[in-house]
């Protein structure tokens, strides 16, 4: 990468544009939460970010590779009805047997090894309950009805098993990647929950932001990056350490740790970019982190400022992706940071992958219903970066190109389908409404998407509404286009 040419262009854009131990965090989280403003006025959506906390503690073993967790969900029941029922999402099942693993074989280093989460106790507004263990996920039936509008307090203990598996939930040459990996609240709309699937390839999720406060014991050889902020670092006097980490409406909740990496920050706006690498090419690690603040940068002028103090960049052990993104966090394939990977098509995987702290953390979407909206947006947005900033051309071959925006993960048959829609057809939706409108016009629909679903969820009919209010031009041709199929 030419440094100064990244930098120029950085220029003219700105120009342009355990509560101490679980409990004793209880009343700060609480006076978080009563700071908060209504984000929403959704009376059948459950849960609402904003009733939303988790209350996590965590022990993490590396050698015997376990977390022992508890966990404590706060939330509210804005459904609209009495609950009987309450499910959640227990994704480290998807690796329990070999058969199911979304996992490629190549991730599997040491041959083949479980990963499972197993709920051993539940608790709802401190009376017992039951937890049915569907796979992936687990059925709370609830010892008596929750009241429209009644809080919910649910007490979880749990134990899950990391596979040694180069993946975004596993752990390879003493680097643990900790992704979907504890019992997350399902979404209830509309009468119906949307649950998680095993899929082979894509973000089969569907969450919507909370508060998060963990406290986490790990041994001390260990550095740890998360989610949010580190608040406390305590050393113990057994070869352990405590942790204290704290994050706002977070779209989830992510961690990494390894014993033999090196941290190292770089400030952009009211952001630290921190890298978090294994220290090979330090050259290269440089060139990741200045590229990382650059997309920050553009993107802060470009449709709103990133709503975070810190954004991580992991050098992660991980096959079958990329690039995995996390709130304020985000894993980049090991093999991203050698040099035969080549600059140009890192420089767009790191713009793609900043994309999506935007396009998924700050505006989430059912990515397994509708996976094209934000991974469409985010290769749309890491093209826009790339021409502005290092003036590299667009791809002007997917101007004349159509797909079906309407499927479904479900209804991919494999990744290459997967690809194909959601990436390739959702960028080109974006091309082409540009085509359209003109790309200020695109801009500033895309401001007023952020500022209207921050830290909520947006569907195809609320993007489509916006574009529509916005534009102030019949485009019901151009929709029919790619919806109505």
């Amino acid at each position: 990468m030419k440094k100064s040419k990244v930098w120029l262009g950085i220029t003219l854009i700105a120009v342009a544009g355990t509560f101490i131990w679980l409990y004793g965090l209880y009343d700060l989280v609480q006076s978080v939460m009563a700071g908060r403003t209504s984000l929403s006025s959704e009376d059948s959506l459950f849960p609402l970010p904003e009733d939303t906390t988790y209350r996590m503690a965590l022990k993490i073993d590396p050698i015997a590779l376990t977390i022992t967790g508890f966990s404590q969900i706060t939330s509210r029941n804005t459904s609209g009805r009495d609950l009987n029922e309450i499910w959640l999402t227990t994704y480290p099942n998807a690796m329990r047997d070999r058969s199911g693993t979304p996992a490629p074989a190549s991730a599997y280093y040491a041959g083949f090894s479980p990963g499972y989460l197993n709920i051993t106790s539940v608790k709802v507004n401190d009376i017992p309950a039951t937890c049915e263990d569907l796979g992936i996920s687990c059925r709370i039936d609830l010892p008596q009805p929750i009241a429209k509008g009644e809080e919910v307090i649910i007490e979880l203990e749990w134990m899950a098993k990391i596979p040694q598996a180069a993946y975004r939930f596993g752990s390879k040459d003493g680097v643990l990647l900790l992704g979907n990996f504890y019992p997350v609240l399902n979404v209830l709309d509309q009468g119906t929950w949307h649950l998680s699937s095993n899929s082979r390839f894509g973000d089969p999720f569907f969450t919507q932001s909370a508060g998060y406060m963990v406290h986490l014991r790990i041994p001390e050889a260990y550095q740890v990056v998360a989610t949010g902020s580190i608040l406390s670092i305590e050393a113990e006097d057994n070869g352990w350490q405590s942790l204290t980490i704290k994050a706002d409406m977070a779209r989830d909740f992510a961690l990494a740790a390894a014993y033999n990496y090196r941290k190292s920050t770089l400030t952009v706006d009211k952001t630290s970019v921190v890298g978090f690498f294994a220290g090979q090419n330090q050259a290269l690690e440089k060139e990741v982190l200045e590229r990382a603040a650059a997309a920050i940068k553009y993107y802060n002028c470009t449709y709103g400022s990133y709503d975070r103090p810190q954004l991580v960049l992991v050098q992660a052990p991980m096959k079958g992706f990329q690039g995995m993104e996390y709130s304020g966090l985000i894993f980049l394939a090991e093999e991203a940071l050698q040099p035969e990977y080549g600059e140009p098509r890192r420089a767009f995987l790191i713009a793609h992958e900043i994309a999506h702290q935007w396009w998924y953390d700050m505006v989430g979407n059912n990515q397994l219903e509708e996976p094209w909206l934000d991974e469409g947006l985010a290769n749309w947005s890491a093209r826009q970066y790339l021409k502005v900033v290092e003036y590299r051309a667009t791809p002007g071959r997917l101007i004349n190109r159509s797909a079906n925006l309407q499927q479904s993960l479900s209804d991919m048959s494999d990744k290459s389908n997967y690809l194909d829609t959601a990436y390739q057809g959702g960028e080109a939706f974006w091309y082409q409404l540009e085509d359209q409108l003109g790309e200020e016009k695109v801009l500033k629909v895309l401001r007023s998407y952020l500022a209207t679903y921050k830290f909520r969820t947006a569907t195809t009919e609320d993007l489509r509404r916006i574009i529509s209010q916005e534009s102030n031009v019949p485009l019901d041709a151009f929709f029919q286009r790619w919806f109505d199929h």
